[in-house]
């Protein structure tokens, strides 16, 4: 199994010692990025960089609520674990789609199902593709788009990770049709989720990372149209329609 990322967010330094302690004593690999405060995540954090956040409600400054906000605007789905003294704010828990609600002290049992948590939700968020008959356990929530390059296909995930392997798009494009990838030029495939903007002079999806991914010119109407397609289910959803 490969490591789970960890955000740890907690401005009481001991507590933030000793859960990290917690974290990698557990029987799942984890690797812990620690935060002493909630604008320190935030300034750092990147959209796909972790597996789950373990956030300390009460803290100087932002609190750990707002912070999840904040969140929540860039990562809906990401698995959240309140770590508090009161139950004060289930409330907010439920609002914020939180995974788990975890009362101080936190005990190693409590660390251990949180983060086994974490790893199921990346299990259930990866799908299995096939390259060359090779076997590839892709994230593709996290898959902002694939290139060919020459004989490999290089996937672009959230938070900077690049993955590559031997293989062709036109391998890859068939696998991932139930997801809202697009096919925008003979050697990118982009995921529309992950699209802030069309360039039509540039001829490129902006990413919602800052990359571009390149669409060709005859490809462009298609790729407006699908773009806009999948804002409007999105909306649809979203009102419950």
């Amino acid at each position: 199994m490969e490591e789970l990322q960890l955000a740890l967010c907690e401005d009481d330094r001991e507590e933030l010692e000793r859960l990290t302690r917690l974290a990698r004593t557990g029987p799942v690999p984890v690797r812990v990025t620690a935060f002493g405060s909630g604008e320190e995540f935030l300034k750092n954090y990147r959209p796909g960089q972790f597996d789950m956040v373990f956030m300390d409600i009460y803290m100087d400054g932002i609190s750990g609520v707002e912070t999840v906000r904040l969140l929540r605007e860039q990562e809906p789905e990401l698995p959240v674990a309140f770590v508090t003294s009161s139950q004060d704010h289930a409330l907010d828990g439920y609002r914020l789609k939180v995974a788990k609600y975890i009362e101080k002290p936190v005990t190693q049992e409590d660390m251990n199902g949180a983060v086994a948590l974490a790893a199921q939700w990346q299990a259930q968020a990866a799908v299995e593709v096939v390259l060359q008959g090779k076997k590839l356990l892709l994230p593709v929530s996290r898959l902002i788009f694939a290139e060919q390059k020459a004989h490999y296909v290089l996937m672009h995930f959230e938070g900077g990770g690049i993955r590559q392997a031997k293989g062709r798009l036109d391998e890859l494009e068939p696998q991932l049709g139930g997801f809202p990838f697009f096919r925008s030029h003979k050697s990118y495939l982009a995921n529309l989720s992950c699209v802030a903007g069309i360039d039509q002079e540039l001829l490129v999806f902006r990413m919602k990372d800052g990359q571009s991914v390149y669409i060709r010119r005859d490809r462009l109407k298609k790729a407006k149209d699908a773009w806009e397609d999948w804002l409007f289910a999105q909306a649809r959803k979203e009102d419950g329609l």
